[in-house]
């Protein structure tokens, strides 16, 4: 189960575990882990060099190398 507050309440909690279940937490995010957070890194630089106002234009030039087309 995630972090959320509202899932730490002791009542939820108690509910959870009065139906049988067991609470696994998740660790802390940490971006390290989640290789999503690279990529967004990469598009990110790539639309400040490039200096892409809108995301759909930046899609489409991201397409564009992505295909080979350069």
């Amino acid at each position: 189960m995630d972090n959320a507050a509202f899932h730490k309440r002791s009542d939820i909690q108690a509910i959870i575990e009065e139906h049988g279940h067991e609470i696994v937490w998740l660790p802390p995010y940490s971006p390290d882990l989640n290789p999503i957070e690279k990529m967004w890194a990469w598009i990110k630089q790539i639309r400040k060099e490039w200096r892409m106002d809108c995301i759909d234009t930046l899609c489409f030039y991201l397409l564009w190398i992505g295909l080979g087309f350069r």
